[in-house]
């Protein structure tokens, strides 16, 4: 029997509250996936688990499991090749059992949420098959220990980012071929910032250091100074500052400037003065708090609250504390949710749009996996190529209402 969503049989069948014992093999496990499962199942249902970590597995739910549910959960870690199986088997009262075999991993994604395949298996002796196979790697493979976890937490973020970058790229390139994004229709008689400016970004220039390329990213650099100074004046009031060098006003058009060695937007930060910063420390630079952002990219102009990777340690750690106050918790949702349609929360290379949360609970829940130093922060809206607030008239009085949106969040993220 096929089933799209295992999700749909663990719950409408009841399994995960029948199961005496479940035996989990998967190439991921995420703590919303285990937590979907280990919530369900009763206190004395056993769990064995071999994962192969291929897939990244957040290092917090091993800690998990490591630290909480010793004698009730063994995980094993297979390492002698890689580990791509999903195979859940549930023992059930009166010496039955139920199997499934698919593609999800353990992760609510794969379980739930994805578009992925399963097969369900009640015969008595496929399943004993199974659970051989099971047992062959779960005996081979290696215990769960300290010495592996404290391991896997320092290349953790490295493998994060690659996947975090690969599926950006992916999104990116259907977006340009198959969900229906077609320069060909966008008028830009009237627009600030027109087809060339935006194309400099392409994926097939992005690595180039021609002269004719260069000049294109020169190019769409003087219009965003343009733009910024049309809007200065208004920022300003904001008590937001540029960088004071001249120089460094927008981001660099060097590709070896950058981590990727290419350049895929150019952007003019804002952010505290000189003064402010150092009321915080006489050490303290614009990079290690939160920046408001106005940026060109391949297919959109983007106004954002924004800190790279490594980047806003001061503030993002403030806000990290904060979040366990209650009182903090709920004017972070209310500014955020305030904000309307169009805007998103990216934490982790995960944006999520800010209408998706009811709760304020689940906003910090989002959020709390936020770490400056290997992840970039982001609250911010785009517009596309052609919008009419982005016109050569609107689109000074676009950014600045934009701004005036984000500075009530941006104030509530500061630490003073």
């Amino acid at each position: 029997m096929l089933v799209k969503k295992l999700a749909a049989p663990l719950i409408n069948e009841k399994l995960l509250q029948q199961a005496e014992h479940c035996y989990i093999a998967s190439a991921s496990i995420s703590e919303a996936g285990f937590d979907f499962v280990r919530s369900r199942i009763p206190p004395k249902c056993k769990m064995d688990i071999v994962t192969g970590l291929d897939v990244p597995t957040s290092p917090q739910v091993l800690r998990r499991i490591w630290r909480n549910y010793q004698g009730r959960i063994t995980l094993n870690v297979y390492t002698h090749n890689v580990f791509h199986s999903n195979v859940y088997i549930f023992d059930l009262p009166f010496r039955k059992a139920v199997a499934f075999i698919g593609s999800g991993d353990f992760t609510l994604d794969g379980i739930k949420d994805r578009e992925e395949l399963f097969y369900k298996i009640t015969d008595a002796k496929q399943i004993e098959e199974l659970k051989s196979w099971f047992t062959g790697y779960f005996e081979f493979a290696e215990p769960l220990t300290e010495a592996l976890m404290q391991e896997y937490e320092l290349l953790y973020p490295s493998f994060k980012q690659r996947e975090i970058a690969s599926r950006q790229e992916k999104e990116e390139f259907i977006s340009l071929t198959t969900a229906g994004f077609n320069w060909e229709t966008i008028k830009f008689k009237n627009q600030f910032f027109q087809k060339a400016h935006y194309l400099t970004f392409a994926n097939d220039r992005a690595k180039l250091t021609t002269q004719e390329v260069v000049a294109q990213r020169e190019e769409a650099r003087n219009k965003l100074v343009q733009l910024h100074d049309s809007v200065k004046e208004h920022v300003h009031k904001l008590n937001l500052f540029e960088n004071a060098d001249i120089n460094c006003l927008v981001s660099s058009v060097d590709p070896t400037h950058y981590s990727n060695k290419k350049v895929r937007s150019l952007s003019i930060s804002y952010g505290r003065g000189e003064a402010e910063l150092k009321k915080i420390s006489q050490e303290i630079k614009l990079e290690d708090v939160v920046q408001f952002q106005l940026s060109i990219k391949l297919q959109s102009i983007e106004v954002s609250l924004y800190c790279g990777i490594g980047k806003g340690k001061v503030d993002r750690e403030y806000v990290k504390d904060k979040m366990l106050e209650e009182e903090y918790r709920n004017q972070f949702f209310k500014l955020s949710t305030g904000l309307g349609a169009g805007y998103w929360i990216e934490v982790m290379g995960e944006k999520r749009k800010v209408e998706t949360f009811q709760q304020a609970e689940m906003l910090a829940e989002f959020t709390k996996s936020d770490d400056w130093r290997y992840y970039a922060f982001n609250v911010g809206k785009k517009y596309s190529p052609g919008d009419p607030a982005i016109s050569s008239d609107n689109i000074s009085k676009t950014i600045m209402q934009e701004f005036d949106k984000l500075v009530l969040l941006y104030s509530h993220l500061l630490k003073v």
